[in-house]
């Protein structure tokens, strides 16, 4: 059997979210017997070591910000880009992020090449949205509120949901917790809420240490450890200061060890005020963990409200502070919250059907006799 040769193009060479995650375990998962991966990335980072480590190519093409565009730096990435698709026999174009995608777009109609954009963000591009939906095979979107991006597209058949997908293996409450409360000093007794992913404006991390001055007034020796780093470390750093609760609030940085943090703690909070689907919610879930998230986006199609977790308003202190409340109050509560909270991560978030899925639109598009059907060369 001949393989298919496909680009995946991204945003950055670095890992700095989900969806360059999200992207790492498609490749790893990727039936290499029928597909053929190749890389195209801004620069060289942390994410193309990782790529390089599967035993994938990576090329560099600048794809830079259109914010302040430079024509000759464009048209030269697009020259660079359709030549790799001609020299490189590509079928088929995988664009992880809008930006890439303007690229892709337009180096794959010069070839003659299908293109998938897939879409984890909520917000609309505006004009963007239009002139990518309109040179797209298919859009792939991780959630149903991210569709909804899409409502004025007519053609709701290009719309594909595919929820990510993260390896249940690796989750799981198979890890022990102890090391973790030793590095940072938590007694075995005492409750452990933790929050993961970047100190970004959208993850509102503001609500969060809020809602610990309230939970710390009625469970004094409860810690909350903030997983992740980003520009609003000092706004926060301050914000506990202001809060009188520094003894009670550990900042602990980017980490690689999240299957073994989430093995530490009692409870995971996601305090934001977007967010298109929130991987580390389904991460917390398959290591049993209740949850306590916000009402928005993607989280509602994640975390069942009062089964796997209980979902608050939005900037709604109070509220996050008597859910966190409640369940540390009531262990039974929780424990059943985080057994079912894996089962759910089973049926509906493990990476295998994420592929699985994913193959079947390559499959899919593919199917159509392209330029390149009689040879489908290796990359």
């Amino acid at each position: 059997m001949k393989k298919v040769n496909i680009l995946y193009l991204t945003n950055t060479g670095n890992i700095i979210g989900g969806g360059e995650i999200s992207l790492l375990d498609l490749l790893h998962g990727l039936d290499k017997e029928k597909f053929n991966p190749l890389i195209v990335c801004p620069f060289k980072g942390n994410l193309t070591e990782a790529i390089e480590k599967l035993g994938i190519e990576v090329e560099i093409v600048q794809m830079k910000s259109l914010k302040i565009p430079n024509p000759f730096l464009f048209i030269d990435s697009i020259i660079k880009l359709s030549r790799i698709l001609k020299d490189r026999k590509i079928l088929l174009v995988h664009a992880n992020g809008s930006r890439c995608a303007i690229y892709g777009a337009i180096a794959c109609k010069i070839v003659k090449v299908p293109i998938i954009w897939h879409v984890r963000i909520l917000e609309s591009d505006g004009l963007i949205d239009r002139f990518l939906a309109k040179f797209s095979s298919i859009i792939i979107v991780n959630s149903n509120a991210v569709k909804e991006r899409f409502k004025w597209l007519k053609d709701k058949s290009r719309l594909e949901v595919i929820y990510n997908g993260i390896d249940l293996k690796k989750f799981s409450n198979s890890f022990k917790g102890e090391k973790i409360r030793k590095e940072f000093g938590f007694d075995i007794e005492m409750p452990i809420v933790t929050t993961i992913g970047r100190l970004d404006w959208y993850k509102a991390h503001q609500y969060f240490l809020q809602a610990a001055e309230k939970v710390k007034k009625i469970i004094p020796n409860v810690r909350f450890l903030i997983v992740g780093d980003g520009e609003r470390r000092d706004y926060l750093e301050n914000l506990v200061k202001e809060l009188g609760i520094s003894e009670n609030i550990v900042f602990a940085g980017n980490r690689k060890d999240i299957p073994e943090i989430l093995n530490a703690i009692d409870i995971f909070v996601i305090s934001s005020v977007s967010e298109g689907f929130g991987r580390v919610v389904v991460e917390a879930m398959a290591c049993e963990k209740p949850v306590v998230a916000t009402r928005v986006g993607g989280i509602v199609e994640i975390v069942e409200d009062g089964i796997t977790g209980k979902l608050v308003p939005p900037k709604n202190s109070e509220a996050l502070a008597e859910a966190i409340i409640e369940l540390l109050n009531n262990k039974e509560e929780s424990k059943n919250m985080g057994i079912a909270g894996r089962k759910r991560a089973e049926r509906m978030f493990d990476i295998d059907e994420n592929i699985k899925r994913t193959e079947n639109l390559y499959k899919k598009i593919c199917s159509v006799p392209l330029q390149w059907d009689d040879d489908y060369s290796s990359v």
